[in-house]
């Protein structure tokens, strides 16, 4: 399955689960927006230059590794000019979203993917056009996935683990939730 991951469903997985997502990623098909890579790292500044929930050591350690996803095609950056901008934008006007999340609903329309986010606004507006589901409902699915494949990986004689457990995760650590 393919995952469109708004900001607010990018943020805490990054953040969650750090470098490991470089091993992660490569079991789900991850994309999201131009914007939403510019939107998670203006949640970083916000935790740590307003909120004081996250050190700035901790948000450029999840910024950069956030970039290195994106260079490394772990999380696939779909890119602004191939939007299809006027339906966008009616969607926008059509359903009195911001135009940022309406370009999150067409490009999960135009890639073929499940929209990932945590605005309950969005979600619901989002479901009226494309399959929708939460971050908590994406990870639930992420980790029974993982189970399912521990499980007939383990059927197997001495083969490898899946994912390696020598990689540790660089997440921050935060005061409060997303």
């Amino acid at each position: 399955m393919k995952y469109l991951l708004d900001a607010s469903a990018l943020l805490p997985l990054v953040t969650g689960h750090g470098k490991q997502l470089l091993v992660e990623a490569s079991q789900e098909r991850l994309v999201t927006t131009e914007l939403a890579l510019y939107e998670a790292c203006n949640g970083l500044w916000k935790l740590a230059a307003l909120l004081d929930t996250l050190s700035l050591k901790d948000a450029v350690d999840t910024a950069t590794i956030l970039r290195d996803l994106v260079e490394r095609d772990a999380i696939q950056a779909l890119d602004f000019a191939n939007m299809d901008l006027p339906d966008t934008l009616t969607k926008a006007y059509e359903e009195q979203l911001t135009f940022y999340d309406a370009s999150y609903i067409s490009a999960a329309g135009s890639s073929q993917s499940i929209l990932v986010t945590e605005d309950e606004k969005l979600l619901k507006v989002a479901r009226k056009f494309v399959e929708a589901i939460t971050y908590g409902d994406f990870e639930n699915k992420k980790n029974l996935r993982a189970r399912e494949s521990k499980t007939s990986t383990s059927d197997r004689s001495n083969q490898a683990e899946t994912i390696p457990r020598n990689l540790t995760s660089a997440s921050p650590t935060t005061k409060q939730q997303f």
